[in-house]
């Protein structure tokens, strides 16, 4: 295997070390001379409106370049977009002005390729976007999954190995605050988190914080996922559909007049029609040591028979459209996401029969109206809901001896409007003012009914709201290519513990020389709804975790604090961007966290994360490779948990490496990425102790054991070709296998008691949850 990689890269490295290079030395040339230059010295052509090159000069002066090192230059200094058509046709288009109500800043702002096309870092700002519609092909992926894309950045973790699992910097999925068209949303994987709930095909923009968040992004202590459905109003009619190994899905985009058009879209997963082998390993990584895998064995040679498998999941989205003239835009969006599990499961030599039923939907509905005054003054009226639902019931019984049920519930209903006032005061200073009022019911419940013990049965229900009104205020200042300030303040006032916060926000960069950048950044965030772990459903195995609203004491609200500091190096296509960070959480407790550990079964606690992320690239004409590393120490402290002394977080992964390679030729891309990183701790098991109460398991020290480290391989290839001849009809073929060499992960270690057919007694088990094994996948799309 290492020499297939070696000839790999070597072959990659021979072919575009092999491309045309030429020195260039332009100093304030027309745009449209520079294009007139480059189809000379290249043989290429560029399309593009004549109004794009007025009033547009070029300074750059190099030795020793690539055309795509001179078009990267070209669109750091200019607002516009190169898009390579074939190896000699290039369109050039002028990128949208930036939406002032998400940035706050008047002017239009230019973004620079981050890792690869499509993953750019926005100038002067702490943001990331991606744009699955420009993303290159990724290692492992050969579409372009909306969560599992910013999982290749430094700092971005999944220690579940799903795409819904995101980690960032320390913190866990239910602090980050995901935005699809500005709805809030609670649940954002399918199929238990291996695929995003987002359609890809009509997401326009994902914007990534991992710090740096503007003000008007508030209740959530990590990261801000806020992405953008297509907002622009299509000439004519355009659609695309396509299947891979687990789902199928189609959209149309239809203009209804000039000034008014429709975006419909579908995903369903196909397993109930082909159980293909992408989808029998899937669930194979998702149903170990769970009760439906295990089939409520007793004794481990019990046998079980399946009597209901039923699992699906699909979303569908709508969107309107509305632009009367320039000045103004309305849009209309509606997501609705659906996960649906239905098994039983029948132990015949006790005629015990199990059945598991659980529901879970997420749907919302945003609108949003954009005005322009003028040049230098914008507001943007907003408004959404948004609706969680999980129903679980589980069941178990004997015919004629007992019948127990076990039930959950847990709701969200969440509904906000929004007012945003952006005025560019003077041309390197502007101002943005916002109010936000948010009200959130979340609900909950929990019972069980034991037919032979009706004293056992319990029921524990609660609902509560939350009512929370922001205002907020950010102050920009910007010099062109020379430094950026940021400061923001934000209020918040939650009524459910009748308590005001204040959000302080800042951010810096500024320009050292031509080639490095200074930035900094600092911020405090405070989250009134989180997730907390729940034991009744523990057999169950997934899900066990519900929304709960703060109490001020056994949920206490978290707050966070972080500092950032970093440079960025770019120079003949190197880019290096290295980042320090630190990040202290308060308001944590075993309910949010759970541990193994369930003596410790509720304690308040902190946790403290030190980090420094790298990232090294280079691009090469049509190959780019890069190196991303990322260093965090997260330790946990609680009053009465390991003394009351420091142990390493659950999700503490210390070093984690990734390493990508990407290449285009012609119609094809491939790409090749290895992954590397620390186990995780966990909390290690000695024995098992008798006590009055009955037996317990004895552990060792909370999370003092690691697991193996993780590593793992991914490799896929895309062709697009045209199926009509005047190129209106597309197609793509894709292949992608996760896992190449079949590596034997641990993701995670607990323990349980199972009874003895030796001697009656109990015997310790050990439970390795194993990640994904070899996994390919395929694709076919059609879009016109």
């Amino acid at each position: 295997m290492k020499l297939v990689l070696t000839i790999i890269v070597f072959l990659f490295s021979f072919h575009v070390v092999s491309q045309e290079k030429v020195s260039v030395n332009y100093n304030d040339i027309s745009l449209s001379d520079v294009f007139i230059d480059l189809e000379n010295r290249f043989n290429v052509k560029f399309s593009f409106n004549s109004d794009l090159v007025i009033n547009q000069f070029v300074t750059f002066q190099s030795e020793d370049v690539t055309l795509e090192d001179i078009l990267i230059a070209i669109e750091t200094q200019i607002n516009i977009k190169f898009r390579k058509e074939s190896d000699r046709y290039y369109t050039v288009k002028r990128l949208p002005k930036t939406d002032l109500t998400s940035t706050q800043l008047l002017q239009e702002i230019v973004i620079n390729e981050y890792i690869t096309s499509g993953i750019n870092k926005v100038s002067d700002d702490a943001s990331i976007s991606v744009s699955p519609k420009e993303l290159g092909i990724l290692p492992g992926l050969t579409e372009p999954d909306v969560l599992q894309s910013i999982q290749l950045l430094p700092g971005v973790q999944s220690p579940t190995e799903t795409a819904s699992g995101v980690y960032i910097r320390g913190g866990t999925p239910d602090q980050n605050l995901v935005l699809w068209d500005g709805i809030k949303m609670y649940h954002s994987g399918h199929f238990f988190g291996t695929i995003s709930a987002f359609n890809p095909y009509i997401t326009e923009d994902i914007r990534l914080y991992k710090n740096g968040t503007r003000a008007k992004y508030g209740n959530r202590i990590s990261g801000v996922i806020d992405i953008s459905s297509d907002n622009k109003l299509p000439q004519k009619l355009q659609g695309g559909l396509g299947f891979n190994m687990t789902h199928m899905d189609a959209f149309v985009k239809a203009p209804i007049s000039e000034s008014t058009a429709i975006i419909v879209s579908a995903r369903r997963s196909i397993n109930d029609i082909y159980n293909s082998e992408t989808f029998k390993n899937l669930s194979k990584r998702v149903f170990q040591d769970t009760k439906i895998s295990e089939g409520n064995k007793v004794f481990e040679d019990d046998q079980v028979t399946t009597t209901k498998d039923l699992f699906y999941f699909t979303d569908f989205t709508v969107k309107a459209i509305v632009k009367p003239n320039e000045n103004n835009e309305i849009t209309v969006s509606t997501l609705f996401t659906k996960n649906k599990l239905d098994y039983g499961f029948l132990i015949e030599e006790y005629d015990e029969a199990s059945q598991d039923k659980l529901d879970i939907s997420n749907h919302g509905t945003s609108l949003k109206w954009k005005h322009i005054y003028n040049p230098k003054l914008s507001h943007a009226v907003s408004g959404y809901f948004s609706s969680f639902d999980l129903g679980y019931v589980g069941s178990n019984s004997i015919t004629d001896e007992f019948n127990d049920e076990l039930a959950k519930e847990n709701g969200i209903d969440d509904l906000g409007v929004s007012y945003d006032l952006n005025w560019a005061v003077k041309e390197k200073s502007s101002i943005g003012f916002g109010y936000q009022f948010s009200s959130s019911r979340v609900k909950y419940l929990l019972s069980f009914e034991d037919s032979e013990s009706p004293e056992d049965n319990f029921s524990e229900t609660n609902i509560d709201t939350n009512n929370n009104h922001a205002i907020y205020a950010d102050y920009q200042y910007k010099v062109k290519d020379k430094w950026f300030f940021n400061l923001g303040l934000r209020s918040s006032y939650f009524s459910v513990l009748d308590r005001f916060f204040i959000e302080p926000r800042f951010q810096l960069e500024t320009k050292l020389n031509s080639n490095f950048k200074f930035k900094a950044s600092a911020e405090r965030l405070h989250q009134a709804v989180s997730q907390v772990v729940e034991f009744n459903t523990k057999d169950f195995g997934l899900e066990n975790q519900i929304w709960a609203l703060s109490d001020g004491n056994l949920i206490p609200v978290l707050k966070s604090t972080q500092l950032t500091t970093g440079f960025v190096f770019n120079k003949d296509g190197w880019n290096i961007d290295i980042e320090g960070f630190y990040k202290n959480i308060k308001g944590l407790t075993s309910f949010t966290l759970g541990f193994n550990n369930e003596d410790d079964f509720f304690s308040k606690g902190k946790s403290t994360v030190l980090g420094l992320e790298l990232l090294v690239k280079k691009r090469i004409e049509n190959y780019r490779t890069w190196l991303s590393y990322a260093l965090i120490d997260n330790d946990f402290k609680f009053s009465n948990i390991n003394n009351g002394e420091a142990f390493p977080g659950n999700a503490d992964i210390t070093h984690q490496v990734t390493w990508s390679h990407t290449y285009e030729w012609q119609n094809f891309n491939v790409s090749l990425g290895w992954n590397w990183r620390t186990g995780i701790p966990y909390t290690m098991a000695t024995g098992i102790m008798d006590t009055p109460d009955g037996s317990v398991i004895v552990f060792d020290d909370t999370n003092g054991a690691r697991l193996p480290d993780y590593h793992r391989l991914d490799i896929s290839t895309t062709y697009k070709f045209n199926i009509s001849n005047n190129e209106r009809w597309k197609g793509k073929l894709g292949l992608s296998i996760l896992n190449l060499y079949n590596q034997k992960n641990i993701l995670s270690r607990t323990y349980e008691k199972r009874q003895s057919t030796m001697d009656n007694g109990e015997v310790l088990r050990e439970i390795n949850k194993i990640s994904l094994g070899i996994t390919p996948n395929l694709v076919f799309r059609v879009e016109f």
